[in-house]
């Protein structure tokens, strides 16, 4: 069991200032009795390096999602969606491609799904990945900086920590950019394919975390609720090593690919995430693939099969994070 008491802690001479906590750590050698919890702020001046960085990172996206759909709005493409028209079909992938900001009444960290798939020419699939190459870099730039904090006024007064990156978007006007959709890459083929099979799921990410990081979590807020969840995690028993960490529900869609032929990597078929509808370079006297729309039970499709015994406890078991406590495991009986 460990016991954490925060102290202040060294300035480190580099671009960021670390905050230290005092971890000792029961059962342990005297020389290990105690080891550092960190987590970093980021100073001035590297902080307005990044945000330029960043802004400029978010209007190159911008421009080259505008630049693929409107080529694909204007040029002759197969295209096969759930809609009911050609011309239903070819704006709902455009919306799907241009839309990396958070509606109204969209939920946070989703984002939009659209099925489908398209013939395209050499320009329209070379910007294309013109777009996932600007997707990555921005996901490279952006994704360290949700683990470094900085402290923002709060309308009702004082300050809370928040990652950089949600700071930054806020400076540039840009706070209801979808990091997860901006993050989100077009699916390319790497070949021609004669039949996409789609599947859809509803899955959750649970994470296997061990006690320390959980409680390295928590020292990151001050936050009421969180303080109480330290105090429970120190009274965890010893014989629980590890909790889970649990995101929401979400919908995951993949597709089952067959080629007609092979790809560059001598693949005949593939299955891929396809959140958003699928591109591939259209080939002259090709047939169209067959695409299968997954069955919605509402429509009479399949039911859902019968959910399996949960490992973890179905409730949460702290308030300020999604974290679950696991099961006991159970012991067979010979009859």
């Amino acid at each position: 069991m460990e016991s954490r008491v925060p102290r202040s802690g060294p300035v480190e001479p580099s671009a960021r200032i670390i905050y230290t906590y005092s971890v000792r750590v029961v059962g342990q050698p005297c020389c290990s009795l105690f080891k550092n919890v960190w987590c970093m702020y980021m100073l001035p001046d590297e902080y307005e390096q990044v945000r330029l960085r960043v802004a400029a990172g978010v209007r190159a996206l911008e421009r080259a999602l505008s630049e693929l759909t409107t080529a694909l709005s204007h040029r002759e493409t197969w295209i096969c969606g759930q809609a009911a028209t050609e011309r239903a079909n070819r704006q709902a992938i455009c919306d799907a491609y241009a839309t990396i900001d958070l509606g109204m009444e969209d939920a946070p960290n989703q984002s939009v799904v659209v099925l489908g798939a398209a013939a395209v020419d050499r320009t329209v699939l070379k910007l294309a990945e013109q777009v996932n190459q600007l997707k990555a870099e921005l996901r490279t730039e952006c994704a360290p900086l949700q683990r470094i904090r900085r402290r923002v006024p709060r309308k009702e007064g004082g300050t809370e920590a928040i990652p950089v990156v949600r700071a930054i978007l806020r400076s540039i006007q840009r706070s209801e950019l979808n990091l997860l959709a901006a993050y989100r890459k077009i699916p390319i083929l790497g070949a021609q394919p004669i039949s996409i099979a789609y599947t859809r799921a509803r899955t959750r990410a649970v994470y296997r975390k061990t006690v320390a990081q959980i409680g390295d979590l928590l020292q990151q807020s001050d936050a009421p609720a969180a303080v109480r969840d330290r105090a429970r995690l120190e009274g965890l028993r010893a014989s629980e090593t590890h909790l889970a960490l649990v995101r929401d529900h979400y919908e995951n869609i993949r597709a089952n690919i067959v080629y007609d032929g092979l790809d560059r990597r001598g693949r005949g078929r593939i299955m891929i995430s396809a959140e958003l509808p699928i591109l591939f370079l259209q080939k002259t006297g090709a047939a169209p693939p067959r695409i299968q729309f997954p069955e919605d039970v509402a429509d009479g499709g399949k039911p859902a099969r019968k959910p399996r015994r949960s490992l973890i406890e179905p409730e949460p078991w702290l308030e300020s994070l999604p974290v679950h406590r696991y099961n006991a495991p159970t012991t067979r009986t010979r009859t």
